[in-house]
């Protein structure tokens, strides 16, 4: 009787947790789309203190979400004949957020890769784009052109992206002194302000807003190609694996944004980047 009994327990214990961890489908009829972002990722997102003509509320705050990122979701909910809601939460934070159901997809600069597409699928790409290493303007990396005239330099990436990769690569292959990522782009841009890195590596719109943003900064697009996977070329939406209908959705409306279009987008970002971000 009492083998019987834990064995129902554990019965219930099962269902339950499978329950609470099933993903819940997006309902259209809400009227809403809840896109989640980190809001420090310029030019693709940032935060501003003022409302203009252009950027969004970010929920349950007194500021707003502005970039590329913004753009296409304001695109997206339009063509979706839904109402846009921006959620701000650190990047390490949203995919299981997604997961969770306290929003409806990540617009954030993600790429899709193999590690992600395990827990959240992805639309179409929305971007696409070349990587470069960014430096000091007066550092004495700042003719390089391949890997190897980075030898004893130290170099960081962002903690769980693309550019932790790249870091790592330019260690392996160039010399290069590889040091534990870093949380954020921002905190990258302190580190190498302080002295403390030489170099790090970023997709060339990032790298173009940084050097308008601080006049100390410079890039170099190397000769030597790094080793990248397709997918992290690519920025695309994240979405909860139960929500084909709603990525279906998304990659109709994102057909409809045209290459041109795409480009004068990330073009403004770029030249609204706010200082500091």
């Amino acid at each position: 009787m009492k083998k019987g009994f834990i064995l129902l327990v554990l019965f219930v214990s099962v269902f339950l947790f499978s329950a609470c961890q099933q993903e819940v489908e997006f309902d259209f009829n809400k009227g809403e789309l809840v896109v989640g972002l980190e809001c420090a990722y310029a030019p693709f997102n940032w935060t501003e203190d003022d409302s203009t003509a252009s950027n969004h509320p970010i929920f349950e705050t007194n500021t707003f979400a502005e970039g590329y990122d913004i753009q296409i979701a304001k695109l997206v909910a339009e063509e979706l004949e839904l109402t846009l809601i921006i959620k701000k939460m650190e990047w390490g934070a949203l995919i299981e957020n997604l997961k969770e159901g306290s929003i409806d997809l990540i617009i954030a600069g993600m790429s899709p890769t193999a590690d992600r597409k395990l827990s959240i699928d992805f639309t179409n790409p929305y971007y696409e784009s070349t990587h470069v290493v960014l430096i000091k303007e007066d550092s004495s990396y700042v003719n390089a052109k391949t890997f190897a005239d980075f030898s004893g330099a130290n170099v960081v990436g962002q903690q769980g992206t693309v550019y932790d990769d790249l870091a790592k690569q330019l260690s392996e292959k160039g010399g290069a002194i590889y040091q534990n990522a870093l949380d954020t782009v921002p905190l990258i841009i302190f580190a190498m302000q302080s002295g403390a890195i030489d170099a790090t590596i970023l997709e060339e719109p990032v790298a173009i807003s940084t050097v308008a943003q601080h006049s100390e900064f410079t890039y170099v697009t190397l000769e030597t190609t790094f080793e990248i996977a397709e997918e992290d070329r690519v920025v695309s939406i994240g979405v909860r694996k139960v929500d084909t209908a709603l990525r279906d959705a998304v990659n109709n409306a994102l057909a409809k944004i045209t290459n041109e279009m795409r480009t004068t987008l990330m073009n403004q970002a770029i030249d609204h980047s706010p200082e500091g971000e």
